[in-house]
């Protein structure tokens, strides 16, 4: 979920809407109330010292269990002194909060990322009680939105962990909107009940699967971290490049329409390293992005990725979805 703040009485909604999210995922009365807060703060530091922003509310799953992440991100001119912003008690904002020493202290995950210039994002995440902290040795982060106007998404994403690999997939439905939405939710339903982690073989499975529908372009991943490869297989205009310091490299898909028309589709192997990061993403985002803009953002998570490149390149006028991987 996305919401524009572009004045403090909407930072009531976003403390609404987080606080419902909370109490849907079953967090508990301690952990609702931080959301709460947490979700107050970082919703007025965007009117106060930016002006203006967007935060993103998305449930999460790890080890089994499903959280809540917050993130907060803006075009302001960043956080000139941030030891200090996060002393614990320190409202930069003068908001009922208490500054954001205090959402990383309330938060189970906490991330901050600020440059001169680039602007500022938030991240905090909420975990219930038995949640079993456990860091995969790959993490994603993923941005995924509707055109303004249109509640369903006609994208779609998925990621299924295997003995040996991670799968990662991206999908957009033909135009935007209810049929398009379809042909998204049965490709992550194929994802999700897959046997098999060989991107061609997934994607003859969608493609059977979609011949219902009016159609997707999709793109498959397979990141083998032991033998340091990712398998990439797509049809259509997903976007992917596995990027390294002073390094980029585009993966090359096929034309066609995956349920409708998909040429003999070639499986292409590319090296992976610790130091890779894998972006897909959807038309609805701009491919003339470059990460070496935002300074230091290699350190952070792929959720902080996603969302800075959904700020900048986002095109506004498609269903939009960026997904982004790296090793940790």
């Amino acid at each position: 979920m996305m919401i524009e703040v572009r004045e403090s009485s909407q930072t009531g909604e976003a403390r609404r809407k987080a606080a419902e999210l909370a109490q849907d995922l079953h967090l508990g009365e301690t952990r609702s109330g931080a959301v709460a807060v947490v979700a107050t703060e970082m919703a007025t530091n965007l009117v106060k010292h930016a002006g203006n922003g967007t935060m993103f509310l998305q449930r999460v799953q790890e080890n089994g269990s499903s959280g809540l992440r917050l993130m907060a991100i803006d075009k302001g001119p960043g956080i000139a002194d941030v030891t200090r912003a996060l002393q614990d008690g320190q409202s930069t904002a003068g908001s009922m909060g208490t500054g954001l020493g205090a959402v990383r202290r309330l938060s189970d995950q906490f991330e901050l990322y600020s440059a001169s210039g680039v602007g500022t994002l938030v991240r905090a995440e909420f975990w219930p009680d038995n949640h079993h902290a456990h860091s995969p040795m790959l993490i994603t982060g993923v941005v995924s939105e509707p055109i303004h106007g249109e509640e369903e998404c006609g994208d779609g994403w998925g990621f299924r962990r295997f003995a040996d690999s991670v799968v990662l997939m991206v999908l957009d439905g033909l135009g935007h909107g209810v049929l398009a939405a379809e042909a998204a939710r049965e490709g992550e339903r194929i994802l999700a009940k897959a046997q098999s982690d060989s991107p061609l073989e997934l994607l003859q499975d969608i493609h059977d699967a979609l011949r219902k529908t009016r159609g997707a372009a999709v793109a498959v991943a397979r990141i083998k971290e032991g033998k340091g490869l990712v398998s990439f297989a797509g049809v259509g205009n997903i976007s992917a490049s596995i990027i390294s310091p002073g390094l980029s490299r585009s993966l090359a898909s096929h034309n066609g329409t995956v349920g409708h028309h998909m040429p003999r589709v070639q499986e292409f192997t590319y090296p992976w390293n610790v130091d890779s990061i894998l972006v897909m993403h959807s038309d609805g985002l701009a491919s003339r992005w470059d990460l070496d803009r935002y300074p230091g953002i290699w350190s952070k998570h792929p959720s902080v990725i996603s969302a800075m490149l959904h700020r900048d390149f986002c095109r506004r006028r498609d269903d939009v979805t960026v997904l982004a991987a790296k090793t940790i």
